[in-house]
């Protein structure tokens, strides 16, 4: 295992060597470079002359035609490695093509990831028999078991030296285990020399059968905002190890950049049952759940985003929570389909117009939806009249005022309304903080807890800024 290159975030530069599995005498050199603009790999340069030059490749035109690779094995100054999804980004150097044509060319491959410490197969190949996280702030929010004893006159201070399991359960439908670890570390401060103590955190995930990295960065994914969501900030994926048999690796890959710091403020206290069911659960959702999981989760992470594009988004992810767990409100489908047929018949005997009739044909297919103003008012329906009214909320004047909105929005450029004026500025962003509050509200009420422990949460979070 690497010492040097843990973080997904890892930066380094290292001469490197690297060839296809198949053909692994065909051996590649260069420079291997991780930094801000991504994994690159550049080829040792090398010289041609005359008709050994490479013509000027105008197929590069052609996004399609840029060469992939799936996966490289290679060898650096931390041992193996693996470089997963590479293409061919430009080819650096030197070409004449003047009397006697000359070249001296390298090739730039832009990788996704990056395995330290192992060979291992493709993004999709299930080969990874358990992986291990840790995600930022989460040491600072976990109950952790106290290390310290007060006496009299001096303190003690226990540092364990096996890691502590805080929750330990399997979640039932995919059998795949979920361990949530402490490790406690002693470290010397570099200036004072002094003796430190750090909490570490870690989260193992382990399959029943072996999974492709592809499959362990999603679950990293997931727990990355569920975490998220209970601690009321953006954290981030830090560290992802992956074990195979007896060797391991770390994966290294470009983050997104909207980790927040912790509020302890902002956060949900619970007991590690209540967090053990929370993880569960949320692993436990239907692929229905996980396709609007990052809509959801992205709009109560995103930091700066103008008043407007933060409430249409809040209005999309509420409207996307409820279809994923609430009960559609619909006519019985017979009863629907002799209404249609009844619109059908009315405008071929109005001598409607093909084209209009189209038209309305077309609207009266998705009237048997729930309406956005019903799903709104079952959303408030989960939280008391006594919390939504410290919210600032009243659930008719609140579900008017976000469907009008809604709708002034997604008609902007057209007369819709004109009777009733838009809310803009203050009060528009005022609006959006009780919907996130809303949202994160019944979020945490979906996976579980009760609502006299989130109460003074999401009502802080509704009102903050009055």
């Amino acid at each position: 295992m690497a010492d040097k290159h843990i973080r997904l975030d890892s930066k380094l530069s290292s001469v490197a060597a690297f060839w296809k599995p198949d053909t692994p005498d065909e051996v590649t050199t260069g420079n291997l470079t991780v930094d801000d603009d991504g994994i690159h790999f550049v080829t040792s340069p090398k010289y041609a002359k005359g008709s050994d030059v490479r013509p000027p490749d105008l197929d590069r035109i052609n996004l399609t035609s840029i060469p992939r690779t799936a996966v490289l094995h290679g060898f650096f100054d931390e041992g193996n490695c693996t470089l997963l999804q590479l293409m061919v980004v430009k080819h650096p150097g030197l070409v004449s093509y003047k009397e006697d044509p000359q070249s001296v060319v390298s090739t730039d491959y832009r990788a996704v990831a990056l395995v330290s410490g192992m060979h291992t197969g493709d993004f999709e190949d299930k080969c990874i028999d358990n992986a291990r996280y840790t995600f930022t702030s989460l040491s600072e929010w976990l109950i952790t078991p106290l290390n310290e004893e007060w006496g009299e006159k001096h303190i003690t201070i226990k540092v364990p030296l096996e890691e502590t399991n805080v929750i330990d359960f399997c979640v039932a439908h995919s059998r795949t285990r979920i361990e949530l670890k402490v490790h406690h570390e002693l470290t010397t401060g570099e200036e004072s020399r002094s003796r430190l103590t750090r909490t570490v955190v870690f989260i193992e995930v382990t399959p029943a059968e072996p999974e492709s990295l592809s499959w362990f960065v999603g679950v990293g994914n997931r727990l990355e905002n569920l975490f998220s969501l209970l601690t009321g900030t953006s954290l981030g994926m830090e560290t992802l190890f992956i074990y195979r048999g007896q060797q391991s690796g770390t994966v290294i890959r470009k983050q997104h950049e909207y980790v927040r710091r912790y509020e302890i403020f902002d956060s949900v206290r619970y007991t590690h049952p209540q967090l053990a069911h929370s993880v569960a659960t949320w692993m436990s959702e239907s692929d229905g759940f996980r396709e609007i999981e990052n809509l959801l989760l992205g709009v109560l992470r995103k930091g700066k985003l103008f008043v407007e594009t933060e409430f249409l988004s809040l209005a999309q992810a509420l409207e996307g929570f409820h279809r994923a767990t609430g009960e559609e409100i619909k006519l019985d489908r017979a009863v629907f389909k002799a209404l249609r047929k009844k619109i059908e018949n009315f405008l071929e005997e109005q001598y409607v117009d093909e084209e209009t009739a189209r038209r309305v044909n077309s609207a009266v297919s998705f009237a048997n939806q729930t309406s956005f103003r019903s799903r709104l008012r079952e959303l408030c329906g989960r939280l008391s009249e006594d919390t939504l009214t410290k919210m600032k909320i009243a659930p008719e004047q609140f579900v008017g005022e976000v469907v009008h909105m809604r709708n002034f929005f997604t008609h902007a450029g057209s007369s819709y309304d004109e009777k009733e004026e838009p809310l803009r500025g203050t009060e528009l962003f005022l609006l959006s903080q009780k919907m996130r509050a809303l949202l994160r509200g019944v979020f945490l009420r979906h996976l579980g807890f009760p609502e006299d422990q989130i109460a003074e949460l999401i009502i802080r979070e509704a009102t903050k800024w009055k």
